[in-house]
């Protein structure tokens, strides 16, 4: 484990902590404030749009975050030299958790819900697009409750990474 008291290592893997949660959270942003509202507008194009860009963003998004959870672990595991007593006895242990413990959350919530609520709409999709029609009045039904729910997982995720932003932003201070 002494290798992650090596000022190099500590210095990578802030770098890559950092910049994959600027990665994460200003994507996060983006896509829920600006990219989805366009899309929902642009209705059809948007929908078009929307199915060109998932294949790609979910991988690149996989990597982001799962780099900048990893780099966040090994971070935060460099506390333990002293004892886990860190966590509860100091301002910059319990910020540092609250924040990991949100970013964890938000992890969670963009490789489980993220992905299989987009797969269902894209099979309704597909489903639209095989009729050579709109879809049936359950199919929409079916439609606007996956939408309706894939926003409040962005919405709550949004939350989560601002938590976890504004923790370990202030954590050194505490």
């Amino acid at each position: 484990m002494n290798i992650l008291f090596n000022l190099y290592v500590i210095l990578i893997l802030r770098i890559l902590h950092i910049a994959g949660g600027i990665l994460w959270v200003g994507t996060a942003t983006f896509y829920l404030f600006l990219l989805v509202p366009a899309a929902r507008a642009s209705e059809i194009s948007g929908q078009k749009f929307m199915q060109n860009l998932g294949p790609r963003m979910g991988p690149f998004m996989g990597i982001v975050t799962t780099v900048t959870v990893l780099s966040g672990a090994l971070l935060y595991v460099r506390f333990f030299s002293d004892g886990i007593s860190f966590i509860w006895k100091t301002g910059a242990g319990l910020a540092f958790t609250v924040g990991a413990i949100a970013a964890l959350a938000s992890y969670v919530i963009g490789s489980t819900v993220f992905g299989k609520t987009q797969e269902k709409i894209s099979a309704l999709d597909a489903a639209m697009a095989a009729a050579g029609g709109p879809l049936k009045p359950e199919q929409a039904a079916e439609m606007n409750r996956l939408q309706t729910f894939l926003m409040k997982a962005y919405r709550l995720d949004f939350v989560l990474l601002v938590v976890a932003m504004l923790a370990m932003a202030v954590a050194r201070y505490l």
